[in-house]
C-alpha cells in the first residue's frame, strides 16, 4: 500500500472457501505481522502477534544491522545453479507406509528431508545509499522435481533465495509466486528426486491430537523438531489488518520456523506454520495455516502465478476523515488531528474513491472517482480493511449492491466482481 492508498482488486479469499466453522475471533491490537524489516524488504521476517506488554520475538531470522553497498541494487539469482558446497549424508528415504500411526522418531525420520532452510537478501535504499537486508525462513517440497512452498512473508520482496536440503545441498531459487492474503508463496529449484510431503486433511483434526513441527529456528538449526498438540482449530485471528482462521498449537515455534510443516501422527502434512504471540506473558501460543485452505492455493500459485477467483472490483481508495455539520460532510484531515468542531459536529471515517480502473466491474456499476463508499450488500463500511474484507466474501462474477455517497446523497449500485489476473 502507497500513501495510505489500496487497490481493491486483490482480495481475500472467499468465506466459502472456509467449510468449517470458525472459533472465536481474536483480534489483537498490536500485530508485528512477518515485520521487523519487512516495510523496507517486503518479506524475509517472520509473523508476529502481540498481545500487549513487552513483545520482542520474531519467526523470520533478521539480522540486526544491514551492511551498507553501492547503490545499485545487486542482480536475481537465476534458478538452477548449484553452489559448491557438496552434500553431506545421502538421505535416504525410510520405508514406513504413510497413513499408519507412528512415534515421534519414526514421523521425523520419515518427513524431514522434505523440509528445507532458507535465505533471502534484499536491497533497500536510504538517502541515496542502498542496504542489503537478510533473512531466514523455512519451507515445504511439494514436488519431486523442485517446487518448495512457504509464506509469502519470508520471501516477498527478496532479490536472492538460497535453499539448504536436509543434507546440506544448497540451491539458489526463483519465485515462482506469491500471495499475501494467505501468506503462501511458491518457490523453484532445479533438482530431481527430491522427497515431498504428503498433504493430510486438516478438516478431521480434533483438538489434542499429537502434531510434530520441523522447521529451520534461528536460520541455522535445519530439521529442527519440536512437538506438541493441536490447542483449537478455526482460530481467526487479525494480523496487520488481515484476517486468517489458523490452527493453534503449543508446538514450540521459533525465529525462522515460518513456512516450516506441522505434521499429524501419520506424518502428513496438515498445517504450514506462519505466525505465534510473542509476549512476556504468554508462551506455547503458535499458528499455522490449514493444508486444506492452502492446497488451491497453492496449486493456482504454481500453475497461473495468481489465486483465481477472487472478486475484483477495480477501484484505488483512500482512507478519509469527514465532519458531519447539520447533516453535511465536509472532507479534511482535521479529525486526525484532534480538533474541536463545536457541540454539533462529530468526525467519521470513510473509504474514498481515488480512481477507477479502466474497464473495470467498478466502472461498469457506475462508480466515480470521489465517491464514498458506504455499504457492500448490508455491510457498513468505514475502513478500507473492512472494504477489503467485505469483497472478500464474493467470488469472481457474484453480483452485489453498493452504496455509496455521491454529493452529498446515497445511491445504490449494482455491480458485477470481475477476477482479479495480476499484471
Amino acid at each position: 500500500m502507497m500513501n495510505n492508498q489500496n487497490w481493491y482488486g486483490d482480495q481475500n479469499r472467499s468465506s466459502a472457501d472456509n467449510t468449517k466453522k470458525r472459533g472465536r475471533s481474536v483480534t489483537l491490537s498490536t500485530l508485528i505481522v512477518c515485520m521487523l524489516l519487512t516495510a523496507l524488504l517486503g518479506g524475509a521476517v517472520g509473523s508476529v502477534i502481540s498481545l500487549g506488554g513487552q513483545s520482542s520475538v520474531q519467526l523470520g531470522y533478521t539480522q540486526p544491522t544491514p551492511e551498507v553497498t553501492s547503490n545499485e541494487a545487486s542482480e536475481p539469482v537465476s534458478a538452477g545453479a548449484n553452489t559448491t558446497t557438496p552434500p553431506k549424508t545421502n538421505v535416504s528415504t525410510p520405508t514406513f507406509v504413510q497413513g499408519e500411526g507412528y512415534t515421534r522418531a519414526q514421523i521425523v525420520e520419515m518427513v524431514a528431508p522434505s523440509i528445507v532452510g532458507i535465505d533471502v537478501e534484499g536491497v533497500v535504499s536510504w538517502y541515496g545509499q542502498s542496504a542489503i537486508t537478510t533473512g531466514s525462513g523455512s519451507g515445504i517440497i511439494v514436488s519431486s522435481d523442485g517446487y518448495i512452498i512457504t509464506n509469502d512473508h519470508v520471501v516477498a520482496g527478496s532479490d536472492k533465495i538460497k535453499v539448504y536440503l536436509y543434507d546440506d545441498t544448497e540451491y539458489d531459487a526463483v519465485l515462482v509466486a506469491t500471495d499475501s492474503r494467505t501468506d503462501l508463496a511458491v518457490i523453484k529449484i532445479e533438482a530431481s528426486g527430491l522427497q515431498p510431503v504428503v498433504m493430510g486433511d486438516s478438516d478431521t483434526l480434533v483438538v489434542g491430537e499429537d502434531v510434530v513441527a520441523i522447521g529451520n529456528p534461528l536460520g541455522e538449526l535445519r530439521g529442527t523438531a519440536t512437538s506438541g498438540m493441536v490447542s483449537a482449530l478455526s482460530r481467526t485471528v487479525t494480523i496487520e489488518g488481515q484476517e486468517m482462521t489458523l490452527l493453534q498449537t503449543d508446538a514450540a515455534i521459533n525465529p525462522g520456523n515460518s513456512g516450516g510443516g506441522l505434521f499429524n501422527a501419520r506424518g502428513e502434512l496438515i498445517g504450514i506454520i506462519n505466525a505465534k504471540v510473542a509476549s512476556d506473558q504468554t508462551e506455547g501460543l503458535g499458528f499455522a495455516i490449514p493444508v486444506n485452505s492452502a492446497k488451491d492455493v497453492i496449486s493456482d500459485l504454481m500453475d497461473l502465478g495468481y489465486v483465481s477467483g477472487r472478486a475484483y472490483l477495480g477501484v484505488y481508495t483512500k482512507d478519509v476523515a469527514t465532519t458531519q455539520n447539520g447533516g453535511k460532510n465536509s472532507y479534511g484531515l482535521d479529525g486526525f488531528f484532534g480538533f474541536s468542531f463545536g457541540n454539533n459536529a462529530t468526525v467519521e471515517t470513510h473509504v474514498r474513491v481515488e480512481r477507477v480502473v479502466e474497464g473495470s466491474a467498478a466502472q461498469a456499476s457506475g462508480i466515480l472517482a470521489g465517491d464514498l463508499i458506504v455499504a457492500v450488500g448490508e455491510t457498513k463500511i468505514s475502513t478500507q480493511s473492512e472494504l477489503s474484507k467485505s469483497i472478500g466474501e464474493y467470488l469472481a462474477g457474484d453480483t452485489a449492491t453498493i452504496t455509496v455517497q455521491r454529493d452529498g446523497e446515497e445511491k445504490i449500485l449494482n455491480v458485477t466482481f470481475g477476477e482479479l489476473i495480476p499484471e
